[in-house]
């Protein structure tokens, strides 16, 4: 039965209901008529009553069917229900120790400084997030913007690995500009060091090519990380390109 139906039902227990009083006062009513019409109320009331029974019984089959649900993801997918919880924080992985003052989200203080021999000189603002999953490894993102126009510029992301029991790090990076890159090199204390390992683009990229990018981390006295990036192209030496200086806005 439709709650429509529920709503005719009730609305036509309510008109019996009136026409039973009025009946009952009336004294050209008969008695089989009231007895009749309290019949039908009674009815009604008895059709009520099922629909009520009904709805109870598939409330109780939906809250069991959660409940079945809820435990087959506890069951099935252990590691996925803490990252769901609240309260879950990935622990970092001891592997990336040496590399654990380069996490948080870092913002450019102040712009950063580009330049290069077939470039014209200019600044940028960044953005920066070193994060983990507990994994043996770091993710980031660099995302970098206009500092007038706060249009988006140059972007990459990837992840960073250091190669368990040594100082060996590897830096794997996608960008927008059809570059994909891997660089090595070593951490020693709060300096990283890294240079290319190996460079593949795609076939449109615009020319001149890069063939060679050496980058430096570090964390400076005042607790700011710097970047300084240089490369070579097909057509000029290596070369500084990038200088930025960042200040930690979260853990």
């Amino acid at each position: 039965m439709s709650i429509n139906e529920v709503i005719m039902s009730a609305s036509g227990a309510c008109k019996l209901i009136d026409s039973l009083h009025s009946y009952c006062f009336s004294s050209r009513q008969s008695k089989s008529q009231v007895c009749c019409l309290r019949e039908q109320v009674e009815k009604k009331n008895g059709e009520l009553k099922l629909l009520r029974q009904r709805i109870s019984r598939s409330d109780s089959q939906v809250r069991k069917l959660k409940e079945k649900l809820d435990e087959l993801k506890r069951i099935s997918f252990p590691y996925l229900n803490s990252l769901l919880s609240r309260d879950y924080t990935p622990q970092l992985n001891p592997v990336m120790e040496p590399l654990s003052w380069m996490l948080g989200t870092w913002l450019s203080d102040p712009p950063g400084d580009g330049t290069f021999p077939t470039m014209k000189p200019f600044q940028y603002l960044e953005e920066v997030h070193i994060s983990h999953v507990g994994q043996p490894m770091l993710n980031f993102s660099f995302n970098a913007f206009h500092p007038d126009t706060r249009k988006p510029m140059h972007r990459e992301c990837g992840f960073i690995r250091l190669k368990p029991d040594t100082n060996k790090v590897a830096f794997i990076s996608a960008q927008n500009t059809g570059l994909v890159e891997v660089e090595e090199g070593e951490v020693n204390g709060q300096e990283l060091s890294i240079a290319s390992h190996s460079i593949a683009r795609i076939s449109f990229a615009k020319k001149p090519h890069v063939e060679q990018i050496t980058r430096k981390f570090r964390l400076n006295s005042d607790g700011k990380l710097e970047q300084t990036v240089s490369m070579a192209t097909t057509t000029q030496p290596m070369t500084q390109h990038l200088h930025i200086t960042y200040k930690k806005v979260t853990p």
